[in-house]
């Protein structure tokens, strides 16, 4: 097509019929027409077979089928494209962001992790704002806005970080925040859990009771580990001064006595790698406090 200038949009809702009725034409360019509506503007290049349209203010009352319409003057020539009507339907909350990818499992700790989250910009006045909230320490975020061939937009954010076993099992949420020409914006979500794989951390014991015990009573020791997975993790127990492996699981209890005073350490190991934790006393009463003994011993050495 040839002389833009005289090629002109309308559209009609319900009924592809032209002025049947009248009223159905909410937008006639020719006839400087603009009905039901606070503002529609042609976005696209029509003599590019481009007709990208923005209706503006849309409400509840504007959901219907809606026809596009070129016309022509000089010469005369009018098309309804009436097989391919446009559905408008209205609802009171946008679609969520796209957040990819939609699950992250097995990353690996201090590998790096890329995200993107993305609205739809219906209106390239008021695009949608894009926040991000429970991020890592490491997160680095961009955003922009982003123009399709089509002519309509897109907010896009994106967010990188080095998975740390600190944000195992963290959700981290994309919220895209539409302006309305009412007192409170639209918001909507969508979130991601993190599940970082790495090897065991803050290994540590606890014993129960914590003070010092008397001859014949029951004490607990509990290594604690963070790892994952956390479901294959092997526990090692051991006593300063023997080699042997006292116990294998999680907890060992015993009842007191003079052999079982002392400094134990444990160590706990998944696929991933090991850890061994800090020695802890336990002290029977009556005993002979082992500390000078202990002092030569090196707590950071590892079996």
């Amino acid at each position: 097509m040839k002389n833009t200038e005289r090629i002109f949009s309308c559209w009609i809702k319900k009924n592809q019929a032209f002025l049947h009725p009248e009223s159905l034409v909410v937008f006639n360019e020719s006839s400087n027409i603009l009905r039901g509506f606070h503002h529609i503007e042609i976005l696209g290049n029509l003599s590019q077979r481009e007709c990208t349209t923005v209706f503006y203010d849309v409400m509840n009352n504007h959901t219907d089928n809606y026809y596009f319409r070129v016309e022509m003057k000089n010469p005369d020539w009018k098309n309804t494209y009436q097989y391919n009507p446009i559905n408008i339907s209205v609802s009171d909350v946008p679609e969520p962001p796209i957040l990819t990818p939609t699950d992250l499992q097995e990353v690996m700790e201090e590998t790096t992790v890329n995200l993107s989250c993305s609205a739809e910009a219906p209106c390239p006045k008021q695009p949608p704002t894009i926040s991000w909230s429970n991020i890592p320490e490491s997160a680095h975020i961009t955003t922009q806005l982003q123009e399709k061939p089509d002519k309509t937009q897109s907010v896009f954010s994106y967010m990188t970080f080095k998975a740390s076993y600190k944000d195992h099992r963290k959700n981290i949420s994309c919220t895209a925040t539409f302006p309305r020409n009412t007192p409170k914006d639209t918001t909507v979500e969508s979130t991601v859990m993190l599940r970082i794989q790495f090897p065991p951390k803050e290994t540590h014991i606890t014993i129960d009771p914590s003070d010092s015990v008397s001859v014949g009573t029951n004490v607990t020791l509990t290594c604690k580990s963070k790892a994952s997975p956390s479901n294959d993790i092997i526990f090692s127990w051991y006593k300063w001064g023997d080699s042997k492996r006292l116990d294998y699981r999680e907890q060992m209890t015993f009842g007191a006595n003079r052999t079982n005073a002392g400094w134990y350490f444990c160590i706990a190991e998944n696929e991933y790698g090991i850890q061994k934790s800090k020695e802890i006393q336990l002290i029977v009463a009556g005993e002979l406090n082992s500390e000078i003994q202990h002092a030569n011993y090196n707590q950071n050495s590892v079996i």
